[in-house]
């Protein structure tokens, strides 16, 4: 897992909202018109946003396709700008080598950062930007589970970004993906409406893509268009 010391993620799924409170009124809040966010901006949105804060439970999303993103385990698994997320606990306990816990370790500076480590090492978290990780520094993975950095990453940084995650996954991957999409054009603030012709230019083109699932998000956020999708990407036949 890589975590970036400046943008945190904000994830798409709302179901967990304040009680009589639509997601087009929280985002009436200036903090989420920014296009650029500090490390204070993130804070606040983990503070703010309900659905953001950790509750100690696995992602549901995680739960539901574990079987299609990992169909063997113990494997070695990327999850990008995670944060305190509970799924790297999660997937540890399965057996996986997962790259914050209460878990005793040891810390190291890198070149780029610094890392956490258990103590067994099957647990790391790489405190850094990720956009300014050298190839080759993180490893490789089996599979990757991405839910909400890809979307959260702002569109200047995001091809960045996606060379980072593409050089550690390595060969015959799985690689979770949630995108927000089909939104209403040129709509300020976070999460970024991305294209699905956009994610095949920049993951690459020769990648497998299959849809996990679609939710039409547009009555939530309270606009004409908006979608929430999972995808499976591989280098390999899904």
């Amino acid at each position: 897992m890589a975590d970036h010391q400046d943008d945190e993620h904000v994830q798409c799924d709302h179901s967990k909202r304040k009680k009589n409170i639509t997601v087009s009124q929280e985002l009436e809040n200036s903090l989420m018109q920014k296009e650029e966010f500090s490390l204070d901006d993130w804070t606040q949105i983990y503070e703010n946003l309900p659905y953001n804060r950790n509750t100690g439970e696995p992602s549901h999303a995680l739960v539901t396709y574990i079987n299609e993103l990992l169909p063997s385990e113990p494997a070695r698994v990327l999850v990008p700008l995670c944060g305190k997320s509970p799924d790297m606990r999660w997937l540890y306990d399965r057996g996986n080598t997962v790259s914050h816990t209460d878990l005793q370790h040891t810390v190291e500076d890198v070149p780029f950062g610094k890392v956490y480590k258990s103590r067994d090492e099957q647990l790391q978290v790489f405190v850094c930007d990720i956009t300014q990780v050298p190839r080759g520094s993180l490893g490789h993975f089996d599979a990757g589970f991405d839910w909400g950095a890809y979307t959260a990453i702002r569109p200047s940084d995001r091809q960045k970004y996606v060379d980072v995650v593409r050089d550690a996954l390595g060969e015959n991957f799985r690689y979770f993906l949630e995108v927000c999409h089909d939104g209403p054009p040129k709509a300020p603030g976070l999460p970024h409406s991305i294209s699905l012709r956009t994610i095949k230019l920049e993951f690459g083109v020769s990648l497998k893509m299959r849809v996990l699932a679609t939710k039409d998000v547009s009555a939530e956020w309270e606009v004409d268009t908006f979608f929430n999708s999972f995808f499976l990407l591989s280098d390999q036949d899904l």
